[in-house]
């Protein structure tokens, strides 16, 4: 498939539209202090907070149209099979070798246009930097053009994962050139992985506000949290956690909290929690951290697995029913597929992440080929997600991600 330049009519339209809404509802300041956009071919990298980051950047980029790195599963539903096209968007198996999409990457930058990145390669549900593949640094080295950096803040409040609504409230993205390409010749692959997680996670004081980011009011913040925060830290049950209004509160323990319109968590009297969601969450993946070893009792799954229709626009079909099975080897999956009797392994050493939508399936990108897996508690798919990452960072013979911030991987 041709990579198109993005349609400069829907561009332009979408701009005048939607950019002034996102200005209205979520108070969206662009800092672009000693900031220089690149003429040329430009690379831009992003953390990806919320839904809604991939709008924010390309829109404040504007005139410069930029075509997004996109996952493929987003390709395979009407309209979006023919609208992301249009807006020449690059489908990508994420965490997958993808040729084709380097290919388009290329094509891009070779005609002077820009690409838009995001080298998580997930929404992080966390509120919190995840990690880049290492082989970002490689990528971005070789391609050789300037890299420019965006730092989304505030999304993660107003736009969080977790939620099944937005908020109004204060969002900020702050651009910073970050390789020129002399930069990109002198340095070491290790060196600019580090260099973006360190931006990409602020942990170089990338932004400049005084005041911390917030929603607006503060009415039922809450809703859906106890799908992220699903382990008491101080029972440490399971899928306890329940949330009204603003508060999030264990059925076993009474341990409970409040959520107030800056991110904060509250402890309720003797109650334990941290008071971020970050730090909440990296303990959180510590409990599940502790679950693996090299003595580990497999951790099994009934699911139904969907694969991408064979009709254009068609979505995912079931193909197949079965079990996944985690071990110091990777997933596993035992079935049917096609009403034939099927093993899949999907290795450690091979899958350092996947991507999920929220309370409803799990995703694997394995050798050019796109899996959907539907477990029998959808609830449980964050845990999933969380489980993928320990093990390959616990039992791969080389891990292919860089840490992120606070994550918990380390411990």
């Amino acid at each position: 498939m041709k990579t198109k330049k993005p349609n400069a009519i829907i561009y332009f339209f979408v701009y005048i539209l939607i950019y002034p809404m996102l200005k209205i509802c979520y108070g969206l300041k662009v800092n672009r202090k000693d900031f220089k956009k690149p003429k040329g071919a430009c690379i831009v990298l992003a953390n990806h907070v919320s839904m809604y980051d991939f709008l924010m950047v390309m829109l404040s980029f504007y005139p410069k149209r930029l075509n997004a790195i996109t996952a493929h599963k987003w390709f395979l539903n009407k309209p979006l099979n023919k609208l992301l096209p249009i807006m020449g968007c690059i489908p990508k198996f994420m965490f997958d070798p993808d040729v084709k999409s380097v290919i388009a990457f290329k094509t891009v930058l070779k005609r002077g246009g820009g690409v838009l990145l995001f080298p998580e390669g997930r929404c992080s549900s966390s509120q919190t930097y995840v990690g880049i593949h290492t082989a970002t640094g490689k990528l971005i080295k070789k391609l050789g053009v300037p890299v420019v950096s965006c730092y989304i803040e505030g999304a993660e409040i107003c736009m969080a994962h977790w939620r099944k609504k937005t908020r109004f409230g204060r969002v900020q993205l702050t651009y910073k050139n970050l390789f020129t390409e002399d930069d990109l010749k002198n340095m070491s692959v290790d060196e600019i992985n580090t260099t973006i997680d360190n931006r990409l996670s602020g942990n170089d004081n990338t932004t400049t506000r005084k005041k911390p980011l917030s929603t607006l009011w503060s009415r039922d913040l809450s809703e859906g949290l106890h799908h992220l925060l699903y382990y008491c830290p101080k029972c440490e049950q399971e899928y306890s956690m329940q949330t009204m209004d603003n508060t999030i509160t264990c059925s076993v323990c009474g341990n409970s909290a409040t959520y107030d319109r800056f991110g904060t968590l509250t402890p309720i009297g003797d109650s334990v929690f941290d008071d971020s969601i970050p730090i909440n969450f990296r303990n959180q993946v510590k409990h599940e951290m502790r679950l693996l070893h090299k003595d580990m009792t497999p951790i099994e799954v009934k699911v139904t697995m969907r694969n991408p229709s064979p009709v254009s626009g068609g979505g995912m079909i079931d193909v197949g029913v079965g079990t996944m099975s985690l071990d110091t080897k990777g997933w596993t999956f035992e079935g049917t597929l096609s009403e034939e009797a099927t093993t899949l392994l999907f290795p450690v050493d091979t899958i350092p992440a996947i991507s999920y939508d929220h309370n409803d399936n799990f995703q694997i990108y394995h050798n050019g080929m796109y899996y959907m897996f539907i477990p029998e508690d959808p609830i449980k798919c964050l845990k999933y997600v969380i489980l993928t990452e320990c093990a390959h960072r616990r039992f791969a013979s080389k891990v292919l991600m860089t840490l992120g911030k606070d994550s918990g991987f380390a411990e």
